[in-house]
């Protein structure tokens, strides 16, 4: 105990003394036994710190290193040999695993086919409807803010309410007019961030969005008009295109998968016709 206040204190007594080396052609900046501190990892830690905290993130990282070589080297001189043989067998088997895995992401991530299977995506979908159930009432919708002095407010319902092809054209022409606007019908919306985004709706006014996909609003600022264009309701399966991102991730992770197991069994196969592995 009492030589390592000592150790720290002296360490902390030279940082504070001296400025750090910072000379490239100086290859160490400290030893303990036969381990060295190298200039180069020593600077790796030091970068991106300002130069009034370097010389306190210095005494930090030579402590630091010394701290762990001396701790290190009592470990090997006290702990049971069982209990280093175990260490030791846990460090060989997780650089093992490190290196094969990312040999093997990396011929994944070489050859993979990152092309959406239309097919693949809709057998994924059928096969695991299960997994695909509502927890919550969606709607793919449009609305559009008008101000309280705007002079087409009929025909721009009329227009919102029906919807056709000509209407939508109609609407994003005179956009510029509005206060706000979404006429993407593409998008699905969640009841929660429906009710996050249009925060005057109440009990009765959802219900009333829900039976006639059709909603106006006004307050003292706008009016608004909110058309539902698609829905399906809590409980129900999802649309396929609403879970079409967990659709895509499943075909990736499969094709993984069975790429993986391909790689692994063409190694093998490969090892055994080379007579470099022979199963006794």
């Amino acid at each position: 105990m009492h030589f390592r206040l000592f150790l720290l204190s002296t360490l902390f007594f030279f940082i504070s003394s001296c400025s750090y080396v910072t000379d490239k052609s100086s290859q160490n900046i400290a030893r303990y036994g036969e381990s060295f501190l190298s200039n180069e990892d020593f600077l790796s830690q030091m970068q991106g710190f300002e130069k009034e905290d370097s010389l306190l993130r210095a005494n930090t990282v030579i402590n630091n290193w010394a701290i762990e070589k001396i701790l290190i080297e009592r470990a090997k001189l006290n702990l049971a040999e069982n209990k280093i043989q175990n260490i030791e067998s846990l460090v060989a088997e997780y650089r093992s695993n490190m290196l094969s895995e990312a040999y093997i992401e990396a011929l994944v991530n070489s050859s993979i086919d990152l092309e959406v299977d239309s097919i693949e995506i809709q057998s994924l979908y059928e096969n695991n409807k299960g997994l695909f159930v509502l927890n919550d009432d969606i709607f793919k919708l449009v609305y559009i803010e008008l101000p309280l002095d705007f002079s087409d407010t009929y025909l721009v319902r009329s227009k919102i309410k029906r919807l056709k092809r000509d209407d939508q054209n109609f609407l994003d022409s005179i956009s510029f007019r509005f206060k706000g606007f979404s006429l993407n019908k593409d998008k699905w919306i969640a009841k929660n961030e429906l009710l996050q985004k249009f925060p005057f709706f109440t009990n009765y006014s959802y219900r009333s969005l829900k039976n006639y996909n059709f909603f106006q609003f006004k307050d003292s600022l706008s009016l608004y008009l909110i058309k539902v264009t698609e829905s399906a309701n809590n409980g129900d399966i999802s649309p396929m295109d609403y879970v079409l991102p967990t659709l895509e991730y499943m075909s990736l992770n499969k094709r993984k998968k069975d790429l993986i197991q391909k790689i692994k069994t063409d190694i093998l196969s490969d090892a055994l016709s080379n007579n470099k592995l022979e199963i006794y």
